[in-house]
């Protein structure tokens, strides 16, 4: 999996995505959720970046990958939406788990599954990351995972709003979930 990877992907994309498999791992044994699993999904998170935006989008109709208007609103998050697909007919992925984990690494959703949320925050905290606000997340992160959810999708309301973009609902529909479901 990891040589077919590493020639789909830039070294840097690669490199992200093994960051992300090693912090999945991590939060999965922290959080109590399958390590192979978290392992996988992690990996292959960005199975699709290897592609342009444009082929991404010729790729979904190729492979019959249903994208919603919303979807196609917000090009930066097709790559997880295709990667499903890629992770099924390139590498072989039947399990459910790992293809919604690749599915919504960006833009989450209600009611996400422990994978689900693992995907998605490991893939901004891993430690090859380095944005304003990274180091608040990684430390929330290794102490309440939907806090950490909660403070990422402020920081990615904050850039869309900064950047003037679309956000797309799922976000939203994820946000609503955490402070409702809060403990």
């Amino acid at each position: 999996m990891k040589e077919k990877l590493k020639k789909s992907l830039s070294e840097k994309r690669y490199k992200h995505s093994l960051g992300v498999a090693d912090e999945a791992v991590r939060l999965a044994k922290m959080y109590g959720a399958d390590t192979e699993k978290a392992y996988i999904a992690g990996l292959l998170h960005d199975c699709a970046k290897g592609y342009s935006a444009e082929r991404q989008i010729e790729l979904c109709n190729e492979l019959n990958v249903h994208l919603d208007e919303d979807t196609i609103m917000c090009p930066p998050v097709v790559h997880g939406f295709l990667g499903v697909a890629i992770a099924e007919s390139e590498y072989g992925i039947a399990d459910d788990e790992i293809l919604n984990a690749i599915k919504y690494h960006t833009v989450g959703k209600a009611n996400m599954t422990l994978l689900e949320k693992i995907i998605y925050i490991a893939d901004m905290t891993e430690v090859n990351r380095d944005f304003d606000g990274v180091d608040k997340l990684r430390k929330a992160v290794n102490k309440d995972l939907d806090k950490a959810l909660l403070i990422s999708i402020e920081q990615q309301f904050e850039l869309q709003a900064k950047r003037r973009s679309v956000i797309h609902p799922n976000i939203i529909y994820m946000w609503n979930d955490l402070i409702l479901n809060k403990k």
